[in-house]
């Protein structure tokens, strides 16, 4: 008798469970499917990376890890040559300068065709180049590390090239494409004169920096030429 009860209940039970779940209901269970809301992660990215002072080359998030590197990297990609590279001179633990030559097709005595001053700089301590000088060209405006508009801006100073000729060209650092390339006119021989070049540098992004890079035309494809650089910062 006990056992036709609780037989009876169970089964009762069963049928009544099967009428409240009604004809539409799915059944529960571990096998049975499950829905989950949508998750998302929350994305970042990382800050810009930003340098104690502007440099020339390479670009502020590129770490380069000796002085070298980043002399042969200016000299190759800006002013597309072999980089042809004297000894790294050290100034202090942080800093130094590596002369940039030009020996010639058959090798002979290198000349001397401007200095590269270079500095540890950003949060990875990588090599920069921050500046160029020579005696066959100088800068005089705008100044290393000056403000300029987005805008035209009035480059100036002094040089000499291979029938006067004189490259003004204005980089994004890393970047082998030049926003603006001018074939402006100097001195030739031995003698500097006055150059001035205008460039357009509308197509910026206020706080940028910049790479002007100014060279003597040499009449040789592989030669440098007398080169001076400096960095400047689009005004935000």
């Amino acid at each position: 008798m006990t056992v036709r009860r609780w037989g009876g209940f169970a089964a009762a039970a069963v049928l009544l469970l099967a009428a409240c779940a009604g004809p539409g209901s799915e059944p529960s269970g571990p096998d049975s499917p499950t829905s989950t809301a949508p998750t998302t992660s929350p994305t970042t990215s990382a800050p810009p990376v930003t340098l104690e002072q502007p440099a020339v080359w390479p670009a502020a998030d590129t770490v380069l890890t000796t002085p070298e590197a980043a002399a042969t990297a200016f000299v190759e990609t800006a002013i597309g040559v072999p980089a042809q590279l004297g000894a790294f001179m050290a100034g202090d633990s942080r800093s130094g300068e590596i002369e940039l030559r030009f020996a010639g097709e058959s090798g002979g005595t290198p000349v001397v065709r401007g200095t590269l001053l270079l500095r540890m700089l950003g949060p990875d301590d990588g090599w920069f180049v921050i500046g160029a000088v020579s005696d066959g060209v100088t800068i005089d405006a705008p100044g290393s590390g000056a403000t300029v508009p987005a805008g035209m801006v009035t480059i100036t100073g002094s040089a000499r090239g291979f029938e006067g000729t004189v490259i003004v060209e204005v980089f994004r650092p890393g970047q082998a494409q030049p926003l603006y390339r001018q074939v402006a006119q100097g001195g030739s021989m031995a003698d500097l004169a006055p150059f001035t070049a205008t460039a357009d540098l509308s197509d910026t992004t206020p706080g940028e920096t910049l790479a002007i890079v100014v060279r003597g035309g040499t009449g040789h494809e592989e030669d440098p030429g007398e080169v001076a650089a400096i960095p400047v910062v689009v005004e935000g």
